[in-house]
């Protein structure tokens, strides 16, 4: 399976959570408003956003 990721970009609402594939990753690097970005097991790859957001919250 493909490696993906739990990214948290600065938005204009505060940090919010995105999931990118590798070349998503690589594609963005570039970008300043990147906080963190967790790699994901397959498993987690396939849940909604919303619940890897609350298993991997923004660092504070």
């Amino acid at each position: 399976m493909k490696e993906w990721y739990l990214v948290w970009i600065e938005g204009p609402r505060g940090p919010e959570p995105q999931k990118w594939s590798p070349e998503g990753l690589w594609g963005q690097l570039w970008r300043q408003d990147v906080i963190v970005r967790f790699p994901l097991t397959d498993q987690e790859a396939k849940l909604p956003l919303d619940e890897l957001a609350r298993a991997h919250p923004v660092p504070k």
